[in-house]
Parts: structure tokens; C-alpha cells; sequence
């Protein structure tokens, strides 16, 4: 893949035509922009779909400095600069939904839609999900197989999801651990993530809007969208029923259908 001529160099994927209206999906914390595989199969077609690996994670560099939530949002406005696009689409999910935040309130210029997927605001007004895979997840470069498939793999996807692909996951548990991510990527990711409260800042987001959701998320359990809801003047909530915290990956149609209707809408 190639990589952005910025500091931190990322590792990027462009798909569909590159005069069609641009579409960015930024990954959650230590994701990888394989994750929306079937986002960037669905929506190249009629899109210009633009995937990246964020700083210290997937190809992309490592810098070991500290790092705000608002150095991963330059990161994203620098790689737009890099690729010409002046006015974009954004789909954030998780740690990406809490950049998407920043980004929005920092560069609404920049911003044509906001979609806000399984995240949070941050700060004390964020609802903690299932302690067990928070944990793991804050371990990841060094942990096992059996780890990612006892504490962490249960907090990403919802139980309608899991219950049916034992093997699936199982490949996955071993493929991470296997391949970790760089431990100062990751650190770096985290000093972020808790660093990070918009709470009192959304009420003057005046972008448009949406938060998805599933139900069934316990990482980042539901409450959390109908907080951000409620603070982000004319947002629109839409929940993915039976959904946990990877709802693009778990119900891509549904996920899919409801993106269509928000970018379309």
C-alpha cells in the first residue's frame, strides 16, 4: 500500500473512481483499514473510498512522542491535503469516531457528513464497557491466542455474532497474536483515548450528523450513543439491532443500508 507524504507517513488504499464523491473510514484504536472490507465493496462502485492505518499501526510510522487526540485528527486533515480532497464523507468507529469528533469541531469545513459509529465523548461522561476486554485491549501487542479469544473477542462483536463462528474467530485470535501491533503504536493510541473529553465542546458541533450503534454493544454500551445524541445539535441516532461493537463487520448489510440512507439522505 502506499504511504502519504506526511508526517507520520500512513499507509493508505484508495478505491472507485476518484472524481466521485470522497468517502473516509477511519479505524478504531489499533484498527486496521481491513476492517471495512465490505464498506470499501459496497460503496467503491459510486465513491471515491479512502481506507488508512492511523499512526503506529499497520505499515503506517511510528513515532514515539506523545500524541493528542487532536495529532490524530491533523494526521487525517494532512492525508486529505495529501490526496486533494478538500470536503469529505467521514465514518469513524470507536477511537476513528473520537477523532471524526475532533476533526469536526477543529476543521468543520472539512466535513460534509459525520457518522459517529460505537464511540463515545470521552471523559467522565463515557460509560465504561466490559472491564475484561478494556483491559486485554490496553495489552494487545502481547497477548495470546487464548486471550484475544477469552477477553477481547467477546467485547468487540455482539453475542448473535459470536455464537455462530467459534472457528472464524478462533483464526482471528490466532492472526492477531501472531501479528501484534507495534507496542509504542499502541501505547500512543491509548494515551489519546483516555486523554479525550468533547463533552462540553459537542453542543457547538454544527456538522451534520449521524451516531450508529448496536444494541448489543458491550465495549462501548449503548448509553454512550444517546449521550452524544443528546449534546450534538440535530444529530440523528440509528441503532443495528442485536449488533455489538463492530457492526460494520457483524451486520454489514444493515450497517450498509443505514450509511446509504445517511450519506444519501
Amino acid at each position: 500500500m502506499p504511504l502519504s507524504r506526511t508526517r507520520p507517513a500512513l499507509s493508505y488504499s484508495t478505491r472507485g473512481d476518484p472524481s466521485a464523491p470522497p468517502l473516509v473510514f477511519v479505524n478504531g484504536l489499533g484498527g486496521l483499514r481491513e476492517s471495512w472490507m465490505n464498506q470499501v465493496r459496497a460503496f467503491s462502485p459510486t465513491r471515491c473510498v479512502v481506507t488508512y492505518n492511523q499512526r503506529g499501526i499497520g505499515g503506517s510510522e511510528v513515532l514515539d512522542e506523545d500524541a493528542t487526540m487532536a495529532d490524530f485528527a491533523a494526521d487525517l486533515v494532512a492525508l486529505l491535503d495529501d490526496l486533494g480532497l478538500s470536503k469529505v464523507d467521514l465514518v469513524g468507529i470507536s477511537f476513528g469516531g473520537r477523532v471524526l469528533q475532533e476533526v469536526a469541531l477543529q476543521a468543520p469545513e472539512r466535513v460534509r457528513h459525520l457518522v459517529l459509529v460505537a464511540t463515545s465523548c470521552g471523559g467522565p461522561h463515557h460509560m465504561q464497557g466490559e472491564p475484561r476486554a478494556v483491559a486485554a485491549l490496553r495489552s494487545a501487542a502481547t497477548l495470546s491466542e487464548e486471550a484475544w479469544m477469552r477477553d477481547v473477542i467477546p467485547g468487540l462483536f455482539g453475542e448473535a455474532y459470536l455464537a455462530p463462528r467459534e472457528r472464524e474467530l478462533r483464526w482471528l485470535a490466532r492472526y492477531w497474536s501472531q501479528h501484534p501491533p507495534s507496542a509504542v503504536g499502541l501505547a500512543r493510541h491509548w494515551q489519546a483515548y483516555d486523554a479525550f473529553d468533547r463533552w462540553a465542546d459537542l453542543p457547538r458541533l454544527r456538522v451534520d450528523t449521524t451516531i450508529l450503534h448496536g444494541t448489543a454493544d458491550r465495549l462501548t454500551p449503548p448509553v454512550n450513543a444517546e449521550i452524544l445524541a443528546a449534546r450534538i445539535p440535530g444529530a440523528r441516532l440509528i441503532w443495528i439491532p442485536d449488533a455489538g461493537h463492530s457492526p460494520n463487520v457483524e451486520a454489514p448489510e444493515r450497517f450498509n443500508a443505514a450509511l446509504r440512507s445517511t450519506l444519501d439522505g
